[in-house]
């Protein structure tokens, strides 16, 4: 059965998850929601109070479509994804946003220079799994209004929810793919330089599709 994650987003880097490139990706932070989510289910992450425009906004939304060990993942970036891997003397956001945070080529892994700290390294091993999605909406800076009948799915906590989640999903599923369009990013990271605001789109309302 398909379940729905949902969770507060604090602060959104474009970091985790990371959009870019094609594929979003959840490889560091919500350890839990890496471990137990699974291809097919859907992620969401709403906005809290302090986040630009307030509480309960969508931040994004996507279905998983791949699953992978974060040794997979690294091995993958290499190979498929380089742009993935952080480069902080870039000069593209994009590419110093990386998440293929972690070599594997050591063992122990180690990290690589980018958003994250060296005391953010053992949480974000201890989630395992990278999430992978073709399948999503990023909104970013321009996050999206919840209609009425899906507000259930806002969460207000720490952690994530999902078995309270259960009788919004095919609603969510529907409102999602039926009003915008996916593998899209509608907006640039909240946290991005404003100067690195690209075309993405402007914020669509609810009810319309763009």
């Amino acid at each position: 059965m398909t379940r729905l994650f949902t969770y507060v987003i604090p602060e959104d880097w474009g970091f985790a998850p990371n959009p870019f490139f094609g594929v979003l990706t959840l490889n560091c932070c919500k350890p839990q929601v890496r471990q137990q989510a699974e291809a097919g289910d859907w992620i969401a992450a709403n906005t809290g109070a302090d986040f630009p425009g307030g509480r309960g906004l969508l931040v994004y939304a996507a279905k998983i479509t791949a699953k992978m060990t974060m040794r997979e993942y690294d091995a993958w970036t290499g190979e498929y994804r380089p742009e993935k891997r952080p480069q902080p003397r870039s000069r593209s956001y994009e590419r110093r946003a990386g998440d293929s945070l972690y070599n594997f080529d050591i063992d122990p892994p180690t990290r690589r220079a980018g958003f994250h700290h060296p005391d953010d390294m053992p949480r974000d091993l201890s989630g395992v799994y990278t999430l992978l999605s073709d399948r999503f909406v990023y909104f970013g800076r321009i996050p999206a209004d919840i209609p009425d009948h899906l507000r259930p799915i806002i969460h207000a906590g720490q952690a994530h929810k999902s078995n309270l989640n259960a009788p919004y999903v095919e609603h969510f599923e529907e409102w999602i793919t039926s009003h915008f369009l996916l593998n899209k990013i509608y907006g640039m990271p909240a946290k991005a330089p404003t100067f690195q605001e690209v075309e993405f789109g402007s914020k669509p309302q609810t009810g319309e599709k763009r």
